[in-house]
């Protein structure tokens, strides 16, 4: 497949919300220590007459309820329930967690995932946050933008998810799909397998993790491609130099070029009329016209 292209533009909301709301993103200040901070709440339907694709993702497997099994190779997770219920599994434990749990963390390196409970009624909202580990890629508000708008383009539009793209963007975030359970050091494996196919063959082939249409600070997100060899050559800067409307505006000449006998094909001549140039007139005599 090619290169996904982003079918939205999310960039620049504080709130961003997917799936018709079934999935509705909330970035919020982080405290110290944290690189992200973001209140998170999933529905488990949508009411109402909506579209018929939508439809037909909350009423299949795939329907969005929580991301996929993952494991963050250089980050600490935090979770804070605000309302609902949040299953959530690691490493093979299921745990339901509620408000009254407070903050729970999931270590570095522990594969894991999270989800709205069934038993949580209507909705679930939850606070999100990590370590800050300083590096390039990294769980950030950056990756989730990119990850979310993604995630709601590719199973709304696109008919699933690229497996190239989707390892790019998880590997744009500290985001790592783990081998199958019968596979040895499955986590080793899982690193290396999105490293190698998202970042370096993907990069190759044109797959990027970040995308401007959902990225509200893009100087970042060039900043973080511009670390990886494979990912340099994706980089467009121009538009560091473009200029603002305004600006635009104020470069207007003040009277309009003309450009000699192709002039007429540059005014609207429905309105002006032809006026033939001498160039013109000598061209259509030479030829034995009459009445000129």
């Amino acid at each position: 497949m090619a290169p996904f292209v982003p079918y939205h533009n999310s960039a620049g909301q504080s709130t961003i919300v997917k799936f018709g709301g079934l999935l509705t993103t909330e970035f919020l200040e982080p405290p110290p220590g944290r690189c992200f901070l973001f209140r998170q709440t999933y529905r488990h339907t949508v009411k109402g007459p909506i579209p018929e694709n939508l439809r037909k993702l909350i009423d299949s497997p795939d329907r969005p309820k929580g991301p996929p099994p993952h494991f963050h190779q250089f980050q600490t997770e935090y979770f804070k329930v605000e309302h609902g219920i949040m299953g959530i599994n690691v490493d093979g434990v299921i745990k339901r967690i509620t408000p009254e749990d407070g903050e729970v963390s999931v270590k570095a390196g522990s594969i894991h995932n999270f989800f709205i409970h069934p038993d949580s009624r209507e909705s679930m909202t939850v606070y999100l946050s990590a370590s800050d580990s300083g590096m390039d890629f990294q769980l950030d508000r950056i990756f989730f933008e990119n990850w979310y708008g993604y995630w709601h383009d590719a199973l709304l539009h696109d008919g699933g998810l690229d497996w190239i793209q989707f390892l790019a963007i998880q590997d744009g975030g500290d985001a790592y799909t783990p081998a199958p359970r019968w596979c040895p050091f499955r986590r080793q494996v899982g690193y290396w397998t999105c490293v190698i196919l998202g970042r370096w063959v993907g990069g190759i082939l044109g797959y990027r993790p970040f995308f401007k249409e959902y990225t509200t600070d893009w100087d970042f997100a060039v900043a973080k491609m511009k670390g990886s060899f494979f990912q340099r050559h994706l980089i467009e800067e121009s538009y560091r130099v473009a200029k603002p409307w305004q600006q635009q505006v104020e470069l207007e000449a003040p009277s309009k070029p003309t450009n000699a006998e192709f002039e007429p094909w540059t005014t609207d001549m429905e309105h002006v009329g032809l006026t033939p140039n001498s160039h013109e007139i000598k061209l259509r005599r030479s030829n034995g016209e009459a009445n000129i």
